[in-house]
């Protein structure tokens, strides 16, 4: 009877023990998914399956040469397109600049339509994906850090591969903030126009992560930007736009924006505008109705207008 009684003691405390572990086990979980599961949505902002190309120039009826050349940061390998004037002889070049988890031919909006209306007025193109888009190579997204080297890449190449005299940038969303960096960096580039930029990386983040990811600002938007932080090893203070244009001098700088795009407000632009200083040319064009980098899907023909009539204007000489 005794060994009886002793058995079912331990048999208790047996039972005690799983149920005490079984309460702490989703207890101690949960602390632990809580940060796990915004660092992987950090991981998967960094590093997004690369968007796929699937038109190409000849699909618009254009004739294009497919070009190659390494980003000056890390000697990534970078694909893209020449797309020459249809006059042939033209000294005067587009550098289009993708937004972020797109890639060249900027399809959503039907960017090589855009292409061909520049071509047959006069200008060559040359269109080519970011690390880690299209066909280019690398697995990093870098928010306009990396990608302002690739850029700068593209313009090296137009000027001295191809000869181009001169240069306008033409970029959406991270694009527009990465050409007006880089733009404003490279003395062959003389017009910049930007599609919905944001003006300052690291407090753009911080107030707009929340927009990306679907989660509540508060408490993930700081643990998923020190994680994104920390995959990219980059410091976000150095991708500023703002502070590049206020010290620019000589370029002639068209702003687009949507009043209503949710994903980069549109203040961004105007905080852009007010900094430029007045010994530059520049305008500020907000439409309206339009989703994220869609006004030119909306407002086709005043679009190519507005932007041949600034391309005309400032890129005049070639």
């Amino acid at each position: 009877m005794i060994q009886n009684r002793k058995a079912e003691l331990m048999l208790g405390e047996g039972k005690k023990g799983k149920s005490s572990k079984s309460l702490w086990q989703p207890l101690l979980a949960a602390p632990a998914l809580f940060f796990l599961a915004p660092v992987g949505i950090g991981l998967y902002l960094t590093h997004p399956l690369p968007a796929k190309t699937r038109k190409n120039p000849k699909d618009y009826g254009l004739e294009f040469e497919e070009i190659e050349f390494f980003s000056r940061k890390d000697q990534v390998k970078l694909s893209g397109w020449w797309i020459p004037a249809a006059s042939k002889h033209s000294k005067k070049t587009v550098i289009t600049a993708h937004g972020y988890m797109n890639e060249r031919a900027m399809e959503g909006i039907e960017g090589l339509r855009l292409a061909k209306v520049l071509s047959r007025q006069g200008y060559n193109l040359l269109m080519f994906d970011f690390r880690n888009a299209g066909k280019s190579k690398g697995r990093t997204v870098g928010l306009g850090y990396y990608e302002k080297h690739d850029l700068y890449s593209a313009i090296e190449y137009a000027a001295e591969k191809k000869n181009q005299k001169k240069i306008a940038l033409l970029g959406w969303s991270m694009g527009a903030a990465t050409a007006l960096i880089a733009g404003c960096e490279h003395p062959a580039v003389s017009v910049i126009i930007a599609d919905s930029p944001f003006s300052d990386l690291e407090p753009f983040l911080k107030e707009n992560l929340s927009y990306w990811t679907k989660l509540p600002k508060r408490p993930f938007t700081p643990i998923i930007y020190h994680s994104m932080r920390k995959l990219l090893n980059i410091d976000p203070k150095e991708v500023s736009p703002i502070n590049k244009v206020a010290s620019t001098k000589g370029r002639a700088i068209l702003l687009i924006h949507s009043k209503t795009d949710e994903a980069i407000p549109f203040t961004e632009s105007e905080r852009l505008y007010q900094s430029i200083p007045f010994n530059n040319h520049k305008e500020l064009w907000l439409t309206e109705k339009a989703k994220h980098i869609h006004s030119y899907f909306l407002y086709r023909r005043d679009y190519e207008l507005r932007i041949l009539r600034f391309l005309n204007k400032h890129l005049r000489f070639g």
